[in-house]
């Protein structure tokens, strides 16, 4: 028999969480965890050419399986590497594993009076300690299995996020002295895990907030991710269509609901259609629901955010309710109780109150402020990235999996203007808003799902994970790769434009930004590749993009100063 290194018993473990990928970039200082990933029955290692790339791609395969995302980097430039990528997770709430590897245990800095002993030696550690639910060296064999546990329980309960366990070279390849190792730490884990009593009083709670919303005459709740986190979508969906309460959404919760579903109220916040807005201030009664209410979604005034409701808000992290007004009625509980809670006291309301003049008002609402900017049938040679937006919702019919970057004009307009329909899944960063991200998020989402994918991306994001094009060619999952082109970065421009005096600056052709050639990109991949340029043909064209088989670069040539 084989002798099993620390390595082994690591994936042994993981593989037993059901996790089926792992994303990694080889290096000299995490060798051992590579060829035991590579070697684990069960478990597919998928390269990608860029350590942040390997953290995006883990995240967004955790989002969209629901399994625990893992990456493996190597110590040095690819810790430090990876470190926008455990950002985003920590801001975002998704649970990811991150595997480091680092110099022998010889060779390493334990007293930290040098900056560097061993070769390419950084402390990754101290750097993510504030941005983790968990990070550690640990530098024994018992010690990482019982690190490793701790980890993956950490990363997945009460508020999610990364988890980060730094191995030197030497207990990486550490012999187990216990080839069974594995299966006890793996038992002591699902134990942790047992469902835990609900608080006495919880029942009651969530039949008063039943209650209130029953009885209220402008009832409004607002759908966070947190309820996706939750896994409780489909339990708060049943209690809004029993109540007929009307619902805001937060851009990562913009699937909760099609877009013309008599409940949605829109999508609320400083980029949205004002008719949201106004819902939410002519509500008397909101409750919040897995959104943390960040000043963007507020128009940085919360103090007169719901101003005619008693607003209550439900909340895991106890930081997040105590920077809240104290007008907010504050509860903290786990949605993942919360929300079942709820839904067994549905039964308890006798006469349920289909609140159809609020529906109506919300309803008018729409009619005076949802109009879009549109200028569909025009045969301009640039496109209003308006007209595309509303045409890629005609174009996709339901139940597509979209991927998006997470700033930009191009994206700011999706998330504003796209309607969603039945069993869409719509996917974005928005705590750290970091360009980049779309690529590697695309190679995640195929990753964990067998269909065909769709990214909505920018072409300044585009370049600043480019080279993942290659992991995603390599891989041969089915994607259509939209690439929105203004020649730049289009809101930065306006930015430039607004507040100082038109001095450009780093944003496009004229001021040293080039964007290459899209076609020439997707002809050096080995993508389709295929261009939309005319206003007129935009619906013509995209039926030939969704008919296509291959891989496909769809590059859309927008207006190049279009403001919001």
């Amino acid at each position: 028999m084989a002798n099993i290194t620390l390595s082994d018993e690591i994936f042994a473990t993981i593989k037993k969480l059901g996790t089926d990928k792992i994303f990694l970039v080889p290096g000299g200082g995490n060798m051992f965890l590579v060829d035991a990933a590579g070697n684990q029955d069960g478990i597919e290692v998928v390269p990608t050419h860029h350590e942040q790339a390997a953290i995006i791609a883990a995240e967004y395969y955790s989002r969209i399986s629901g399994k625990l995302g893992v990456a493996v980097v190597t110590t040095g430039p690819g810790s430090t590497n990876a470190i926008t990528g455990v950002a985003g997770a920590w801001l975002d709430s998704v649970p990811l594993l991150v595997l480091a590897g680092q110099v022998k245990t010889s060779d390493y800095n334990f007293e930290g009076s040098l900056r560097q002993k061993g070769p390419q030696e950084i402390d990754f550690v101290s750097m993510v300690k504030k941005i983790t639910k968990f990070a550690t060296t640990s530098t024994s064999f018992k010690g990482c299995m019982v690190d490793l546990q701790m980890a993956i329980e950490l990363s997945q309960s009460g508020r999610p996020g990364p988890a980060v366990i730094e191995i030197p070279l030497d207990v990486q390849s550490a012999l187990s002295p216990d080839c069974s190792y594995h299966e006890q730490a793996q038992l002591n884990f699902f134990n942790s895990q047992k469902y835990k009593p609900q608080p006495i009083d919880l029942m009651k709670i969530t039949e008063k907030f039943v209650s209130e919303l029953n009885s209220a005459k402008r009832p409004l709740i607002i759908v966070g991710n947190g309820v996706r986190i939750a896994n409780s979508v489909e339990a708060l969906r049943r209690i809004i269509l029993s109540l007929h309460v009307p619902v805001c959404l937060t851009w990562p919760a913009l699937d909760f609901l099609p877009f013309d579903h008599e409940l949605n109220a829109g999508r609320f916040g400083n980029v949205a259609k004002r008719y949201s807005n106004i819902a939410i201030q002519k509500a008397d009664l909101v409750v919040v629901l897995g959104s943390r209410l960040d000043p963007v979604l507020t128009a940085y005034n919360i103090e007169r955010f719901g101003r005619n409701a008693s607003v209550k808000v439900v909340d895991i992290d106890n930081a997040e309710l105590k920077k809240l007004p104290s007008r907010f009625q504050k509860f903290r509980f786990d949605l993942r109780q919360f929300i079942p809670a709820m839904h067994e006291n549905i039964d308890h309301v006798k006469h349920k109150n289909n609140h159809s003049e609020w529906l109506k008002e919300i309803q008018r609402l729409k009619d005076d402020f949802g109009a879009e900017k549109l200028s569909r049938g025009r045969s301009d040679d640039a496109i209003s990235i308006y007209d595309f937006v509303d045409c890629l919702s005609d174009a996709l019919t339901g139940g597509e999996t979209v991927i998006t970057g997470s700033s930009g004009l191009a994206v700011e307009v999706f998330y504003a203007h796209f309607r969603n329909k039945i069993d869409q899944r719509i996917c974005l960063t928005t705590g750290l808003g970091a360009m980049g991200y779309g690529l590697p998020a695309l190679l995640g989402a195929c990753e964990a799902k067998n269909q065909r994918m769709f990214l909505f991306e920018s072409d300044g994001s585009l370049m600043m994970n480019l080279q993942e094009l290659q992991s995603i060619k390599t891989r041969s999952k089915p994607a259509v790769i939209f690439v929105m082109n203004n020649n730049g970065y289009a809101s930065i421009r306006t930015t430039q434009s607004n507040y100082f005096q038109g001095r450009f600056i780093a944003t496009g052709p004229s001021s040293g930004l080039q964007i290459p050639d899209i076609e020439k990109v997707a002809d050096c991949f080995g993508f389709d590749f295929f261009r939309i340029s005319k206003t007129a043909n935009i619906m013509d064209d995209l039926q030939k993009v969704m008919s296509a088989k291959k891989q496909l670069i769809c590059e859309v040539v927008l207006v190049e100063d279009e403001v919001l």
